[in-house]
Parts: C-alpha cells; sequence; structure tokens
C-alpha cells in the first residue's frame, strides 16, 4: 500500500495536481455525500482586480485523472472565457481555425454558452440542493464574477435571450430564425444535450504512459482523452523542455519559449544546481512515460488492484487522500526531490506570472483569462497574483471530480472510514519523518 501511495505522490507532484498543506484544503476537497459516496472536488478559484484594472481571473484546477463528466463541465467553463492559458511543459498544442463571423460564429458561440449554463445549474443543484428556476436565480446563486458570466452566458451568439428550461434544467437556442424547430443554422440549440454528450476526443498517442494506465486501471478518463486544447484562444502558458534543463542546472535555453511579450522568457531560478536534482526529475519524468522499470511493475499494479470494484474503489480514495496531503509531503523532502519541487510549482508558475501581466498591459479588450493548471500550483500562484499584479480573492465554485459510490463497489461505510483513518494516520506518519529527517 505505501509503495502504491508513493507513486500516486510521484505521479501527482509531477503533474502539478497536488493539494494544499492544509487539511481544509481551499483549492481540492474531499466530501461525504448524504447518498454515502465519496467525492473529490476541485476549486475554480475567482480573482479580482482591486483597481478593477484588468481582466478578471479564474484559477480552473486540474487534476489529470478523473471522472469523464469533470473534464466536459471544466471544458464548458473555460470555453466562455476571453483567453485560457494552460500547463504542458511539452508546449501547445495546435489550434484548429474557427469561424468567426455570420451565423456559423454564432451558433458556436450560443453553443458554448449553454452548455455552460447547464453545467452551471447542476453544480448549483449540488451547492444549494435545488435547481435554478431562471438565468437569473442561477446567476444570484453565484454571484460576483460568476454572475457576470451568466449575465453573458444569457444571450446567444444572435443577441437574443436565451430560454431556460428550469423543469428540464436546460438552456435553450431558437437559432437564427429565433423559431422552434428548423434546419441548419436554424436548428435549435439545447444546452443539456451537449452536456450530456460532449464531442469524442481521439486520444493521442504519444500521450501514453502510467497517467492513462492508472485512468484505465481505475475506470477514469486521461485529461488529454478528455479537454479539447485546439480553441484559438488557448494559450501555452509553461516552461519548454529547454527552460526545465537550464532550471535544473543543465546548459542555458537556447530557444524562448513561443508566448505573448515580456512574459514569455522570465528568468529562471537554479543555474548551477547540483546534477542529482536533474536525475530525480529524470527518474520521475521515465516513470510519468512508462520508460522505466518502476512503471512497468506500477502498471502491473495498477492492474491488478483495477480488476476489482473493491480494488478500484479503495485506490480511487487512497487517491483523494493523499492529494488533501501530498504537496506538503513531497515539499518537505530533503534534497534533490525537494528542490525539484521549486521548478515544477515555482518556476513555472513565473512563466503564467509574466503572460498573465502582458495581457494586462497589452489586451485591454480581454475581460475574463481563465487558467488551467494543477491545483497544487495555486497557493503559490494566488498569492503572485494577488501581491505582484493587485488581485483579491472573491470566491469559490467546486467542480465534481471523482465519485466513489460504495455501495456499488461492495464497501460499506464503516469500512471505509476505518481505511480512511488509516489512510491519514499513515500521511500524517510520513510527513513527521520527513520533517523529523
Amino acid at each position: 500500500m505505501r509503495t502504491m501511495q508513493r507513486l500516486i505522490c510521484g505521479l501527482l507532484m509531477t503533474c502539478g495536481t497536488l493539494a494544499t498543506a492544509q487539511t481544509e484544503s481551499p483549492y481540492v476537497r474531499v466530501v461525504d455525500t448524504d447518498d454515502g459516496a465519496v467525492r473529490l472536488d476541485v476549486a475554480v478559484r475567482t480573482l479580482v482586480p482591486i483597481n478593477a484594472a484588468g481582466p478578471i481571473v479564474h484559477l480552473v484546477g486540474a487534476i489529470h485523472i478523473a471522472d469523464a463528466p469533470f473534464y466536459t463541465n471544466v471544458q464548458s467553463f473555460l470555453d466562455v472565457h476571453d483567453v485560457v492559458l494552460y500547463e504542458g511543459v511539452g508546449g501547445g498544442l495546435e489550434s484548429v481555425e474557427e469561424p468567426t463571423g455570420g451565423d456559423e460564429a454564432a451558433a458556436l458561440t450560443t453553443a458554448r454558452r449553454l452548455v455552460f449554463l447547464a453545467m452551471l445549474s447542476d453544480v448549483a443543484a449540488i451547492e444549494t440542493g435545488q435547481r435554478p428556476r431562471s438565468t437569473e436565480d442561477l446567476a444570484d446563486t453565484f454571484g460576483g464574477a460568476v454572475r457576470d458570466l451568466v449575465s453573458t452566458a444569457s444571450r446567444d451568439g444572435w443577441g437574443r435571450d436565451v430560454l431556460f428550461d428550469a423543469d428540464g434544467f436546460d438552456a435553450v437556442s431558437l437559432g437564427a430564425d429565433a423559431k422552434v424547430g428548423g434546419t441548419g443554422a436554424d436548428s435549435d440549440i439545447h444546452g443539456r444535450a451537449l452536456l450530456d454528450n460532449p464531442p469524442v476526443i481521439v486520444p493521442d498517442p504519444a500521450a501514453a504512459g502510467l497517467q492513462r494506465d492508472l485512468a484505465d486501471a481505475l475506470g477514469l478518463t486521461f485529461q488529454l482523452d478528455g479537454i479539447d486544447y485546439s480553441h484559438p484562444n488557448w494559450r501555452n502558458s509553461d516552461m519548454n523542455f529547454a527552460e526545465i534543463q537550464e532550471a535544473l542546472g543543465g546548459p542555458p535555453a537556447t530557444e524562448a519559449r513561443p508566448g505573448t511579450g515580456d512574459g514569455a522568457r522570465q528568468p529562471r531560478s537554479g543555474a548551477g544546481e547540483p546534477p542529482e536534482k536533474a536525475q530525480a526529475a529524470e527518474a520521475l519524468f521515465k516513470t510519468l512515460s512508462g520508460e522505466s522499470f518502476l512503471a512497468k511493475v506500477s502498471g502491473f499494479l495498477l492492474k491488478t488492484l483495477g480488476s476489482s470494484p473493491q480494488g478500484r474503489a479503495l485506490v480511487k480514495i487512497m487517491l483523494a487522500e493523499t492529494l488533501t496531503q501530498a504537496e506538503a509531503l513531497l515539499g518537505a523532502q530533503p534534497g534533490p526531490l525537494g528542490d525539484l519541487m521549486d521548478v515544477i510549482i515555482e518556476d513555472r508558475n513565473r512563466t503564467v506570472i509574466g503572460d498573465l501581466r502582458d495581457i494586462i498591459r497589452d489586451e485591454p479588450g480581454v475581460k475574463t483569462v481563465a487558467i488551467f493548471y494543477g491545483a497544487g500550483h495555486f497557493g503559490d500562484l494566488e498569492a503572485r497574483i494577488n501581491d505582484d499584479l493587485g488581485y483579491e480573492y472573491e470566491g469559490t465554485l467546486w467542480i465534481p471530480a471523482m465519485t466513489i459510490n460504495l455501495e456499488n463497489a461492495g464497501l460499506n461505510a464503516a469500512q471505509v472510514g476505518m481505511y480512511r483513518t488509516m489512510m491519514r494516520r499513515m500521511l500524517e506518519s510520513q510527513l513527521k519523518a520527513v520533517k523529523k529527517d
């Protein structure tokens, strides 16, 4: 069990999906539901400029393996923003050209707004226990900057108010002709249908590795198989491989990362560091890519555990509980592994701050920015945005990422309660041991 726990910690650290050190994390939470399930939620944090100059910023937490609906819901939230900054050390994914005018563009804008409203209706029902009866009711449920997103999304691409079907929890546009029915651009558009039947994303074979193996073994979805990064307003905001190597003590990067101005290339810490840090990173990256012996053994172990409903459920619970302490545990590691955290979290966050600063300075027409990054980045990143760029926290919206149905898995609450208590004690014991060392 401890081997599996360490494996999960390593996976999450390398991918940036760690939680904060507190049990009550502002970025990831574990919830015991009324129907006896255990649910992992990931936060969307709203930051607003103190002096009203600059875009609204939403920190949208990423977790690299989750239930498929999580990615559909996150996609619907991201797609109503003017700009999305996302993580990806390997660089940005190729964008696809989209229509910029006419009925085709209006229909695309409408679809994204309606699926966002349908998703938010589901989140409101989870948080409040009741469905909103109108778009105004939906806006009032969240308030603040999310209210503004709802207000914008409540008009379709042709400038007409959308219809809110409270009984069907749906948002509807009647298309270009504003009449029921029709074909082509005149077709009615239903947000609920789009949310329940998202487009299929063709998996990238090059992205195969331990993360996808873990997702498959647990009956979950790998992030790159669940999120469409191809939109023109999505921008990669991360260090490239050359910059990572430089920060880990390798030779200076000879090429700047393609970006949005001065923030595209920031000074990196760590040049000249001992090679042990680079060796620690290489070992983790090989594990993720499936190249190492540890990855092969871990893959066999994952498939074995994933062969039964009980095994899958217990590993999911381990994953959820580990998220509440993983950053503290790994951040306290001495030597190269601890130093590696500086690059994985802080150095990469500097790139995001540079890109966001460029947007604030050079793109006054951008009113909303979503930062789609591993939740483990957000403690440091939120502090930098607030302190360096003049923002403050406004509110949190929680999106369910993983639900473990204990009854379906053949487990009872008492069994799982004992298992979770054991997990927490093990985590606390390891954290104390690391701090002592």
